[in-house]
């Protein structure tokens, strides 16, 4: 894990040299933390008639930490694949970061919001994640560590029992950083 990092920092020097005056580019690859913890999955079901909420377990991640720099923007870009078992009705992927685990079950936690998409017999539909960072988690890819956790908000409204997963197939942050990272 250490070379991993090292390796990062060596090539984000020559991002540095690179990318202009003072700024950093890092891309911290969020699914190779979580591919295979299972954490990279959530189980959604729903009766007839009803919605309902799913969620995986948090999970840590080591950063390699910018001390006192300054984010300036963190963009998202990643897939899920929701296989679909049985039933039909939508299934919405939420993502939280937070500092340590329970904070990643705030609400204000919530990072990225990928509307509900239509899911149905036993199909796998994927789905894209792309969205800016609000400024208020800047904070978090200044430390060495941080915690996420994925949800799932399922709604039926069909006549037979909804179910599946959720898998995530990609999710790669990009964390621009001013100044003083070294």
């Amino acid at each position: 894990m250490k070379a991993k990092w090292l390796g990062l920092a060596l090539v984000s020097a020559a991002v540095v040299t690179g990318c202009g005056e003072g700024r950093a580019i890092f891309n911290v690859d969020l699914y190779s933390f979580l591919k295979g913890t299972g954490s990279d999955t959530v189980p959604y079901f729903a009766l007839p008639g009803f919605s309902a909420d799913t969620a995986s377990p948090p999970r840590k991640v080591n950063l390699p930490g910018a001390g006192s720099s300054i984010v300036d923007s963190v963009r998202a870009f990643g897939t899920v694949d929701l296989v679909n078992a049985t039933g039909s009705g939508t299934i919405g992927l939420q993502v939280y970061l937070a500092a340590d685990s329970l904070g990643t079950y705030k609400p204000s936690a919530l990072a990225i919001n990928v509307p509900s998409k239509s899911v149905s017999g036993t199909n796998t539909t994927r789905d894209t994640i792309r969205v800016d960072l609000s400024a208020a988690f800047d904070s978090l890819f200044t430390k060495s560590q941080l915690w996420i956790r994925f949800g799932a908000s399922v709604s039926n409204p069909g006549a037979t029992t909804l179910q599946g997963k959720a898998v995530l197939a990609s999710l790669l942050l990009t964390v621009i950083i001013k100044d003083k990272f070294f």
